[in-house]
């Protein structure tokens, strides 16, 4: 029930069409359509729990840290006009996963998704809170030249070679109707590499969910987003 209903979605964001000459055209016959962001994101919407909002909005902390490599953020929802409070940003204690969509992971472009994870996840590094708040990271590709095993390699070599803190790596990296790479936070810098192919978008669900599912909301204490240092007469 669960494989065949997301084996079924999973193959209408791949991107994957038949040629117009044979609806039982090969594989070589088949094309990729533009990777679509907004289906991605009402895909996001449709996965997380209920109580998420999935935005292309950028978080913020407390220490005025807009990170603008991050294409969508789930974020609980905790007051309706949180955008126009925040000047269209969402507090990052109220953001409980980011999300990283490229078209196509090659060498090159790699290096780019990790760098940009890395500067993503530097949230809530420098700001003074009551509280260690590390927001779980997601990659999504639509297709990737590289076998998932040898992925695996390219990202321990890419965090090894400029030695990057191991809080500030992604969380999971699913190709979409190829595999997953899981980050496996009981050792500092271990990955596990899975070719899940059609039941990709399956247990992505499921593991993403794992992250999301917390029945304790964060607290924000919004004096921390208040810079001035006025003081007022007290009577």
């Amino acid at each position: 029930m669960l494989k065949e209903y997301f084996a079924s979605i999973q193959n209408t964001i791949s991107g994957l069409q038949s040629s117009k000459d044979s609806k039982k055209a090969s594989k070589k016959n088949q094309v990729r359509e533009e990777f679509d962001g907004k289906k991605i994101m009402k895909l996001l919407q449709d996965i997380v729990p209920n109580e998420f909002i999935v935005s292309d909005k950028k978080p913020v902390d407390a220490s005025g840290y807009v990170p603008k490599t991050v294409d969508y953020i789930a974020y609980y929802k905790k007051w309706t006009i949180v955008e126009e409070m925040m000047n269209g940003h969402i507090p990052s204690e109220l953001v409980y996963a980011t999300f990283h969509i490229t078209k196509h992971i090659d060498k090159q472009s790699v290096s780019e998704v990790l760098s940009n994870v890395t500067l993503t996840k530097k949230l809530n590094k420098y700001a003074e809170l009551d509280q260690d708040i590390i927001i779980p990271a997601f990659v999504i590709a639509q297709s990737s030249d590289i076998d998932v095993p040898q992925l695996k390699n390219d990202v321990l070599d890419y965090y090894v070679d400029y030695s990057v803190d191991s809080t500030f790596e992604f969380d999971i990296m699913m190709i979409i109707g190829k595999g997953i790479i899981i980050k496996d936070w009981r050792e500092k810098r271990k990955f596990v590499a899975l070719e899940t192919e059609e039941d990709t978008l399956l247990w992505f669900f499921i593991l993403m969910n794992e992250y999301l599912d917390v029945d304790v909301k964060r607290s924000l204490d919004l004096r921390h987003y208040v810079k001035e240092t006025r003081r007022y007469r007290e009577y």
